[in-house]
């Protein structure tokens, strides 16, 4: 093997874990559109004390084409919205977090090139509220979540939603997410 030929081996090796570390979040499905979320009003605070589903006032979901200049005139691209996941992720320094939820018969069509206002859609059901991590600040636990030492849990919720277009293509949205601040107030 010459030296040019070995020079562009190594080149090709070394470059490979970069190439595979490229994402191309918008070509993850088939469908020449891809959704957005956008979560404009959240509760901000959740009281454990009163078990209920943790519920998003707003979620706006956008259909944007791959392709700038792509237009529908038929509507073939307008999304159907089948289900959708919620993950946790602790921003209080805490690990704890609840199992990602998933929700499916979510209703709704997002227009191709359009929006789609959701309203009241839930993040967390209300069982959840009783369970890890949350249990810690109910106060025949301590009151305190034992990870941070304070009397609250931060999380992120992160939504992505999925469906299909007329035409038949999957969609999945790029994540959405919002903080919310959990807390113990006696009723």
């Amino acid at each position: 093997m010459g030296k040019n030929a070995k020079r562009s081996l190594i080149l090709l090796i070394l470059g490979l874990p970069f190439v595979a570390g490229c994402t191309n979040r918008q070509g993850e499905t088939e469908s020449p559109v891809y959704l957005t979320v956008s979560i404009d009003e959240n509760p901000g605070f959740v009281n454990i004390a009163a078990p209920a589903p943790v519920q998003f006032q707003t979620i706006t979901l956008r259909s944007q084409f791959k392709n700038p200049n792509a237009t529908d005139p038929q509507g073939f691209q307008a999304i159907n919205i089948t289900g959708y996941t919620v993950t946790y992720t602790r921003v209080d320094g805490g690990t704890k977090v609840p199992p990602p939820e998933t929700f499916g018969g979510a209703q709704g069509v997002v227009p191709s090139g359009g929006t789609s206002t959701l309203t009241n859609f839930p993040g967390m059901y209300a069982y959840a509220l009783q369970e890890s991590p949350f249990d810690q600040l109910l106060p025949f636990n301590g009151g305190i979540d034992l990870e941070t030492g304070r009397t609250e849990i931060d999380l992120r919720f992160t939504f992505v939603f999925f469906g299909e277009t007329v035409a038949g293509t999957r969609v999945q949205s790029e994540p959405g997410s919002a903080p919310l601040i959990f807390v113990y107030q006696a009723q």
